[in-house]
């Protein structure tokens, strides 16, 4: 058994010699391409020896706690730590403006083990934490840019402008808005504001002058100011306002932007016929109160006889005087016909028998008036369609009727045919020099006079009798003022009369309205206005 098994395993061993020579054969030109394969990969990767391998060392520096105007310089060390020379072609501050670099560091080389010592100095530039960042540029390949992290830490002013920056959007002209700046101290040490400049196209504005007054300003820890930025948009189109504000903050000049885009609310065209020399209905009111007849009866009794000579140059007239409680005429209508017409106004000017204080409401005592005017009223034929109604007022208190006066000018405007042929001319106390006390002035009658563009005389003066022919002809001459539908920017008015442009005209803002000063306007002209309409603000 021992021999048979002997045989047996030499055979075998002798059969597996043979087989292990024929795969080594066989596979002797598969590994010898394998080893060829891997040196072909080496070849395309263009690997030529070690590479450049950079370090900084520490990758982060802390400096001390700072005030203004100290410094504090720390170093870090570049090193090249492979075995081919490292190429560095800069070394710069990447963020952080409290922190600079030697700038002798950049495009220099380094061997292998050779380092080179980078300064970095830190000055602070706001309060508390200061961050900052160093980068290394270099031809490492997997390291292209090595940061340095740098923190340090201010004690010191620091201004900051709240909001930095502000949109007003798109805003109506010429309303605009506001917005509050809040200047504050958010460090630790007092903050002196030494100086303030402001800038913009025109439209945006602080109180400049104002703040300026007040400098040196001083700002404790957590102090605060506010400055108030104030938009007004005078034409389509943006605009864009800078505040500057300079201060012992170690940062340096801090800014804020405000943007507004003006607009119209709309663009309007409107067109005027004019009629030329319009007739002229009077309504005369004089205040009843004790006071006026004593202390204005002579200057109306000296300048009623031109007043009425004056009325008598005017084509058309006609004239009615209201004094009583009732509100219907003393003596009828009065005309360029009616004889002693200067007697007949001087005698009934201060008898009336007033059982309220509606005397001193004139503006409520016209509206009674004019609603007498109708077929069978006792004021029938006071009012004529198409003619130019002229209020005279005289009062030397305020208007006390305790409605406001554009709620009265309205209602007289529904009397007439355009807006254009209603006066409001007053003798009133224009200056608060001989009223009541608490009721003097020319509250409610001053206004209406300008609205309507009447004429304006100071009854505290003892000659206003002798300037009663400026009242006279008001409005007679053709009307060349047109009351525009809506209030109009100015800078985009343009006027045409008889389609030619003329840029000879007046704006009224007050009163809304047009005066063509030349060309002459004559009757069947027709005038025309566009303008781009403003918005009315709160």
């Amino acid at each position: 058994m021992l021999e048979e098994w002997g045989v047996t395993h030499l055979f075998v061993g002798t059969l597996l010699g043979v087989w292990m020579s024929r795969l080594t054969l066989l596979f002797a030109p598969l590994l010898a391409i394998g080893c060829s394969e891997v040196g072909l990969r080496n070849d395309l990767r263009g690997v030529t020896g070690p590479e450049p391998d950079i370090e900084v060392d520490p990758p982060t520096l802390e400096y001390s706690v700072l005030t203004s105007g100290q410094e504090e310089a720390q170093t870090f060390v570049i090193r090249n730590l492979g075995e081919n020379p490292l190429q560095v072609s800069e070394v710069v501050v990447g963020a952080g403006f409290a922190f600079t670099v030697d700038g002798r560091h950049r495009d220099f080389e380094l061997a292998n083990g050779e380092e080179v010592e980078v300064s970095v100095v830190f000055t602070p530039r706001g309060a508390d934490e200061n961050f900052g960042q160093i980068i290394v540029r270099s031809d490492d390949p997997d390291t292209p840019e090595a940061p340095v992290d740098l923190l340090g830490f201010g004690d010191v002013p620091d201004l900051v402008i709240t909001p930095a920056s502000y949109q007003f959007g798109e805003g109506f002209i010429p309303c605009g808005g506001t917005v509050d700046l809040e200047l504050a101290n958010v460090g630790s040490e007092a903050l002196e504001i030494h100086g303030v400049e402001y800038t913009s196209a025109g439209t945006m504005s602080i109180p400049l002058e104002e703040i300026r007054s007040e400098l040196p300003l001083t700002l404790a820890e957590g102090e605060t100011r506010t400055v108030t930025v104030t938009w007004a948009p005078e034409l389509a189109g943006g605009d864009t306002g800078v505040l500057e504000v300079f201060s012992n903050d170690p940062g340096g000049k801090e800014t804020a932007d405000q943007n507004g885009e003006g607009q119209y609310v709309n663009e309007a065209q409107e067109q005027f016929e004019e009629p030329g020399q319009p007739a002229v209905d009077i309504f005369f009111l004089i205040d009843q109160s004790c006071s006026m007849k004593v202390d204005n009866e002579p200057a109306l009794t000296k300048g009623m006889p031109s007043f009425v000579n004056t009325l008598q140059s005017v084509a058309d007239w006609q004239m009615v005087q209201i004094t009583e409680t009732s509100a219907c005429a003393n003596v009828g209508i009065m005309t360029p016909n009616t004889a002693n017409l200067t007697n007949i106004f001087l005698n009934h000017a201060f008898d009336a028998d007033i059982s309220d204080n509606i005397t001193e409401s004139l503006l409520k005592h016209a509206a009674k008036a004019l609603s007498q005017t109708g077929p069978g009223d006792c004021n029938d034929g006071a009012l004529r369609p198409g003619a130019l109604l002229h209020l005279i007022i005289a009062s030397d208190e305020r208007e006390q009727s305790g409605t406001d006066w554009s709620k009265w000018v309205d209602t007289f405007r529904s009397y007439v045919s355009v807006p254009e042929h209603l006066r409001i001319s007053s003798i009133v106390d224009l200056n608060f020099d001989c009223g009541s006390p608490g009721s003097d002035g020319p509250g409610g009658y001053l206004e209406a006079s300008m609205k309507t563009g009447g004429e304006l005389l100071d009854i505290c003066d003892s000659a206003w009798g002798s300037q009663l022919v400026d009242i006279a002809t008001t409005g007679i001459d053709g009307i060349s003022t047109y009351n525009l539908a809506n209030p109009a920017i100015e800078s985009t008015i343009e006027v045409e009369v008889n389609g030619i442009v003329t840029t000879d005209w007046t704006y009224n803002e007050f009163t809304q309205s047009i005066t063509i000063n030349d060309p002459p306007v004559g009757k069947g002209d027709v005038v025309d206005v566009s303008y781009g309409v403003a918005a009315v603000c709160d």
